[in-house]
């Protein structure tokens, strides 16, 4: 069965343009419609919920002349991008003074290698976030759209690379979690902005992660996955 884009166009409840600022104001109006552009030779399409409002995915449906549909690609939307931008950058100028002339990476390793540690953290969390999110989505549009798709065994949650990421990742999480909260108490709003930063990235991640060691859990036994397909 061939899916057109008056299908595709059927995804979308509100129009709206794939710009900065449209992604910003979703972020914050926290309107849970499906959004989309729809262009001459593709059509873009988002969606948000209540658990995922900054890492979700834009998807681009690609059509060949007689509008059919013969790709999809997907990719971060633009402000989760930027959130990303701004926080390691904000990160590095935690290490750097305001006199460059001054810094000495001998004295400050311990804090360089805290943020080098805490920046792969933030975006490990964004790319599970996204990845999660995105497969969630895929498997809905897959479904309204009666598209057959390949399927692929899974990667196993418990396999011996995850399990190794684990050991490493959670209980930094945890400790960054705890550092964070005994700096509020102890610096108080000086360190509001450090305390919600570490508080928020770490428990998205814990969050995202069993979630997805959840999913996987009820669908053990179906041993298949949705993948994109092959159009036209």
């Amino acid at each position: 069965m061939e899916v057109t884009k008056k299908d595709v166009e059927k995804l979308i409840e509100l129009r709206k343009e794939n710009t900065f600022l449209n992604h910003l104001w979703n972020v914050f109006s926290r309107d849970m419609r499906a959004k989309g552009q729809i262009n001459q030779n593709n059509t873009k399409v988002w969606n948000q919920n209540i658990w995922n409002m900054t890492f979700y995915p834009i998807f681009t449906f690609e059509f060949n002349s007689k509008n059919h549909l013969t790709n999809i690609r997907t990719e971060l939307n633009p402000v989760g991008k930027t959130l990303i931008g701004i926080i390691l950058i904000g990160l590095i100028w935690l290490i750097f003074p305001k006199d460059l002339s001054e810094f000495d990476l001998a004295d400050n390793w311990q804090m360089a290698t805290f943020l080098a540690i805490f920046s792969f953290l933030i975006v490990w969390v964004a790319k599970k976030l996204y990845r999660f999110e995105k497969q969630n989505q895929l498997e809905q549009i897959f479904e309204i759209l009666d598209v057959e798709t390949e399927k692929k065994k899974p990667e196993k949650e418990w396999s011996l690379k995850n399990i190794l990421i684990r050991l490493f990742t959670y209980p930094f999480s945890i400790f960054i979690v705890f550092l964070s909260i005994w700096f509020l108490f102890e610096y108080g709003i000086k360190s509001i902005i450090q305390s919600i930063l570490g508080i928020g990235v770490c428990g998205m991640y814990l969050y995202a992660d069993i979630k997805m060691i959840m999913k996987a859990k009820k669908t053990t036994g179906n041993n298949v996955y949705n993948t994109l397909p092959k159009f036209g």
